[in-house]
């Protein structure tokens, strides 16, 4: 084992980390947004379109991630093509690989996440809702104050898993030309065949990395417990 080179890689494998810190930031923020309006949506049961998000929840949540990305990469640009140029003077659509990405994790974390708020928001007793709404606060607030504070001690460990699932996946995006972690590992690891050394390399960063968030999202949990429930 090459450890001179592990010890050169390393920090490079580090310089790259912001880029797979911003894919899963991005994604999972993209697809939070998404995956409330999907779960207003299927409990709404507003027809047609609940029919339709369940089955994009089963769709996303169905298939591989890599699968979702190509999909994604090669897919997007042919319907955006399709749908805003015509005519002779139509030129191609190109869309970064950052983008695709983000689209593509943001996608997948919805429905994990649709179905995760979803678990959470039937955790908390229906009569709750119906006794603040007697009490004469609005179904606003009552969804503000009452449910979410409730509700949160029960999602947090689902999004936490959602989260780190989707960071460890941004090492697939190397497939469509995003240098992040395992990119550059490749990279490095191309010129001398010192692929054990780099993938160790990269080991040890996504290891502490979702160490690191795993325990703070366990703090987070402690403490929106202990505030909800003291």
């Amino acid at each position: 084992m090459d450890i001179n080179f592990m010890s050169q890689s390393f920090p490079k494998l580090l310089s790259v980390l912001p880029i797979t810190l911003y894919l899963s930031f991005l994604g999972i923020a993209f697809g939070l947004i998404l995956a409330i309006v999907i779960t207003i949506i299927r409990e709404k049961h507003i027809p047609f379109l609940t029919t339709f998000f369940n089955f994009y929840v089963s769709f996303f949540r169905g298939i591989p991630i890599i699968v979702q990305i190509y999909i994604v990469y090669y897919g997007l640009p042919r319907l955006l093509y399709s749908l805003t140029q015509h005519g002779a003077h139509a030129k191609a659509i190109t869309l970064s690989g950052f983008l695709i990405g983000i689209i593509a994790f943001a996608l997948n974390a919805s429905a994990n996440l649709s179905e995760a708020i979803k678990s959470a928001y039937h955790s908390v007793d229906s009569t709750q809702y119906e006794a603040a709404i007697a009490t004469g606060l609005s179904p606003f607030t009552t969804i503000k104050r009452v449910i979410i504070p409730q509700l949160l001690p029960n999602l947090i460990p689902n999004f936490s898993n959602i989260f780190l699932d989707l960071l460890k996946d941004t090492a697939l995006v190397y497939n469509i030309g995003i240098v992040e972690i395992m990119g550059k590992a490749n990279i490095l690891a191309s010129f001398g065949f010192n692929y054990l050394e780099a993938y160790l390399d990269a080991l040890v960063i996504y290891l502490v990395v979702c160490y690191l968030f795993s325990n703070l999202f366990r703090f987070i949990e402690k403490d929106v417990r202990k505030k909800v429930f003291s």
